[in-house]
């Protein structure tokens, strides 16, 4: 089994990626996800997208597998190789996470059944000046210790734009290979030498050449509501306006599946820009239980939140996930 790791901070595009990863390889390929809170979202999106068919997910949900659910995630890990055995497994470490220390755990456990590959990391080139200054350690921590990056959300910028990030870049790591266009447009050999390189397994460095430091990280705070509705699509679009100017907090990332009214929209904000969509209603089976609101950042305005998005009054799913999907290839 092949491990390859695809770190990003919040809201870079991580899972947008993997669906475009699992959709160009004809390998058999699991899922491993470690949401920022006490309930997945990502999963779901993997399991419902048609493009990407059936595909083995596993999710770790109310802990991070950087830190604190260490020894959880690598006997996870192990257990996905002794019972799934897919080809390869490629692991979404939550976007606060410290991509040196899931090396170095991954490290732990390598055998001869068990090969790391080259890590990756997303980085949102239009958030990029303002969580470098803002989450300093663990940012840059995740581009330093990349053997690829990959830049996103910088379709609409100029060609000067993006070289200056990719010399940004460069000047953090200099030693990594950037993907000089959108991954979309990245030739085929760019995809499979993703599956094929060997990752270091030396251990991973900070700025200074010495091992990551273990100082603590001011993470931002996490608020989710399960079986999460609203009455309309247009009081809920107002809010989404809100929030992105600030009125229920400094929110950094949220994301959801949420009914409104007679239809279903999946909502997506990550530093001041949201999108939203209908969800296909064929693709959503038992809403009640799939409907969730997930926000991240500082300052979370919670009951005022509570005001306009409301739960049904059913009993609620317990909040650390860690299964297998039982959609199978």
């Amino acid at each position: 089994m092949k491990i390859l790791v695809i770190s990003g901070f919040l809201g870079a595009g991580k899972t947008t990626f993997i669906r475009e990863l699992v959709r160009r390889n004809a390998g058999e390929i699991a899922v491993f996800e470690n949401e920022y809170g006490s309930v997945g979202v990502d999963g779901d999106v993997l399991k419902n997208s048609a493009e990407t068919g059936q595909v083995n997910i596993w999710e770790m949900a109310e802990g991070c597998i950087c830190c604190s659910m260490k020894g959880d995630f690598t006997a996870s890990v192990l257990t996905i190789a002794n019972t799934v055995d897919p080809d390869y497994l490629v692991i979404e470490p939550t976007g606060v996470g410290m991509l040196s220390n899931v090396i170095e755990s991954l490290n732990r456990i390598t055998y001869e059944r068990i090969q790391i590959l080259k890590p990756l990391t997303l980085v949102d080139g239009l958030s990029f000046q303002r969580y470098r200054a803002e989450y300093t350690e663990l940012y840059l921590d995740q581009i330093r210790n990349a053997s690829y990056l990959a830049i996103t959300k910088m379709e609409q910028a100029s060609a000067e734009e993006v070289q200056h990030l990719i010399g940004e870049l460069r000047k953090i790591n200099p030693s990594a290979e950037i993907c000089p266009t959108h991954y979309k447009d990245a030739e085929e050999a760019w995809w499979e030498k993703l599956l094929t390189g060997a990752a270091d397994v030396s251990k991973p460095k900070s700025e200074t050449g010495s091992s990551t430091p273990q100082t603590e990280t001011q993470l931002p705070d996490t608020f989710s509501m399960e079986k999460a509705y609203v009455d309309a699509p247009e009081p809920f679009l107002l809010f989404l306006e809100a929030l992105i100017r600030g009125h229920y907090g400094n929110i950094i990332r949220a994301k959801g599946l949420i009914p409104a009214g007679a239809c279903t929209l999946r909502f997506d904000v990550a530093d001041g820009r949201y999108s939203v969509r209908l969800e296909d209603p064929d693709s959503v089976q038992e809403t009640d239980q799939n409907a969730v609101a997930v926000f991240i950042g500082h300052g979370i305005a919670k009951q005022a939140r509570r005001r306009l998005i409301h739960q049904k009054n059913i009993p609620q799913r317990g909040t650390r996930r860690f299964t297998a999907a039982a959609n199978q290839k």
